[in-house]
């Protein structure tokens, strides 16, 4: 009987193309020393400074004045209450891929916090990011970019330098909000750049309605030059006013909307298709009760040559854990054609992060492994291992960074 053990061997060892993330151009491009652990692991991440919060530590030390030490400190006492919670699974991860020591004891505790073996002294100095992504064996990532920023000479400086160094590639995604308008100038800067994503931020559904102009005309664009149409729906940024203030418009406390309108959602790919302007499409919710709903859509809208031309994409935000991760398998396999999914990218500002293609595809193979074990899914490697390659791998290398007409 096919085991997990089998099936993680097909999977653990491919590339990752990482088609959507917020890593910084600059940063990437320059490839300097990473220097402490804690600005590379904690400084710029949502995630933690709201776990933080929720532990007590007070806003000086996650995002305040306070000098690093303390608030690589206030980390440290936080992470251990983590249990239960993905932040503590991608902390083993992260760590254990960097050789670090994650166990503790009480003998560990000193002056009021956990000492996680020699976690507290680690640094990242002789690490630069291409070292990095060379060793998460990286293929292909796509950091997103604002429209303004592109045109920027140093931006396109980076670009230059970052596509000299060949592996991984790195290219801009073009990042967007609903309601913003595009210049088409901007648009072809972007495409001659590499660029071959679009990331619609659409946090209230009505968005595609009101906003309906200028996004068919990105939209437009994006089915003509062969691009892939990223659409973010249903984020809560408006709730906590006072954090807000103090830790910026990315501070991790953001929410769920209701569930998304599926028809609005029909309205606007409905809108597109009809002028011949409906691009690939990914379909991102943050609320999971929508996972099932868009599932569905997505099978109304097709291509012929094109297989899975608008999918509900991965878990994404609040849900990318493990039982988010899982519903998606389910809801893809129910509703859609699980062969046909794109599979994980991480959506995220750390480059330790890349260790999340590891957990999805852990968890990939492990639900399939479960499915064969109770019978729902054939005993057969011929298969399941080429499905495996799929949705980890090939899938997003053809659907996305490749050709549309690839199966």
């Amino acid at each position: 009987m096919m085991t997990f053990d089998d099936l993680y061997a097909a999977a653990k060892d491919l590339p990752i193309i990482d088609w959507h993330n917020h890593l910084d151009m600059q940063m990437l491009a320059e490839d300097k020393p990473l220097g402490s652990i804690y600005e590379v692991w904690v400084k710029a991440d949502p995630y933690k400074h709201r776990a933080m919060r929720i532990c007590g530590e007070p806003e000086r030390l996650i995002t305040g004045d306070a000098p690093e030490a303390e608030k690589w400190a206030a980390w440290l006492r936080t992470l251990p209450k983590l249990v239960g919670n993905p932040l503590f699974a991608w902390a083993r991860m992260e760590l254990e891929w960097l050789g670090i020591d994650f166990s503790h004891t009480e003998a560990q505790r000193h002056r009021g916090g956990m000492v996680f073996g020699d976690l507290e002294n680690a640094s990242l100095s002789e690490w630069t990011p291409s070292k990095l992504l060379a060793k998460f064996n990286v293929e292909y990532l796509s950091p997103c970019v604002g429209a303004e920023n592109l045109v920027d000479l140093d931006a396109l400086e980076n670009l230059e330098r970052l596509e000299s160094q060949k592996k991984p590639r790195v290219v801009p995604s073009l990042r967007m909000n609903a309601g913003e308008e595009v210049a088409r100038e901007a648009l072809e800067r972007f495409h001659a750049a590499g660029c071959r994503v679009v990331d619609i931020s659409v946090d209230d559904a009505a968005q595609l309605e009101t906003c309906y102009d200028s996004l068919a005309a990105v939209a437009a664009f994006a089915a003509a030059h062969g691009w892939t149409m990223l659409l973010h729906l249903g984020a809560l940024r408006e709730t906590s006013a006072r954090l807000r203030a103090a830790a910026g418009s990315a501070g991790g406390y953001a929410g769920m909307r209701a569930p998304v309108d599926p028809a609005a959602v029909a309205a606007f790919l409905d809108g597109l298709e009809r002028i011949g302007s409906l691009p690939r499409t990914i379909l991102l919710s943050l609320n999971p009760e929508a996972h099932a709903q868009l599932a569905v859509l997505a099978g109304a809208f097709v291509e012929e040559g094109v297989p899975g031309k608008v999918q509900l994409g991965p878990a994404w935000w609040w849900c990318d854990h493990a039982e988010g991760i899982r519903d998606v398998f389910e809801k893809q396999a129910a509703y859609g054609v699980l062969s046909t999914f794109v599979g994980m990218t991480t959506d995220s500002r750390s480059l330790l992060s890349f260790v999340r293609h590891d957990y999805f595809r852990r968890l990939f193979c492990k639900w399939l492994a479960d499915k064969v074990a109770a019978g729902d899914f054939p005993d057969d490697p011929a298969l399941l291992l080429p499905l495996v390659e799929k949705v980890c791998y090939r899938n997003a290398r053809d659907w996305v960074v490749g050709s549309p007409n690839q199966t």
